[in-house]
């Protein structure tokens, strides 16, 4: 497949392409889109569109609502909830450590790849930051508190603090995260 120049036309059918032929902006473009669940609402279940799209951005926990309400028919807020609950699909850090909603299998598969990256961000950029905290007891303190209860990062920051008051407090819960 050739990319188009901008000179090329913007018309085109988004089907049937043949080996070879050089497909116009506007094919491109609708390929893109339909590929993101983005022409027409498609009848798929939360997990099974999380899955397609590999990744939603999801730093606040709004966006990946409005996502699936524009491209799942039908939709309902708890259809994205029970997923979560069910931790059939997961919030986390992922691609260039922002956070993300993905499967749950395909975070099995994506973090072990990222870990290393992320582990060098967090020393390099936290790390030094710390106040000499123990980084296995600091792991271990902040997997406590989130699994007792949900948290944000400023709450989990928060709580930290209070254990490690000499470090900074958003040092603290990026570390953990």
């Amino acid at each position: 497949m050739t990319v188009p120049s901008k000179k090329s036309s913007s018309r085109g059918s988004t089907t049937g392409a043949a080996a070879g032929d050089v497909l116009s902006l506007r094919v491109l473009n609708r390929t893109l889109l339909r590929r993101q669940l983005l022409l027409d609402r498609v009848a798929i279940p939360v997990e099974q569109a999380v899955e397609h799209l590999v990744a939603m951005q999801a730093q606040a926990p709004d966006p990946p609502y409005l996502g699936l309400w524009t491209r799942l028919r039908p939709f309902a807020l708890k259809d994205l909830s029970n997923a979560i609950m069910q931790r059939r699909v997961v919030r986390i850090a992922l691609h260039r450590n922002t956070i993300h909603l993905v499967t749950a299998a395909d975070c099995l598969s994506f973090r072990p790849v990222l870990q290393p990256m992320m582990e060098m961000s967090m020393r390099t950029a936290f790390v030094p930051r710390l106040a000499g905290a123990d980084l296995d007891e600091l792991a271990a303190f902040g997997r406590e508190l989130v699994e007792a209860e949900p948290m944000t990062f400023s709450a989990l920051s928060k709580a930290l603090a209070e254990r490690w008051p000499d470090a900074d407090p958003f040092a603290l819960s990026q570390s953990v995260r």
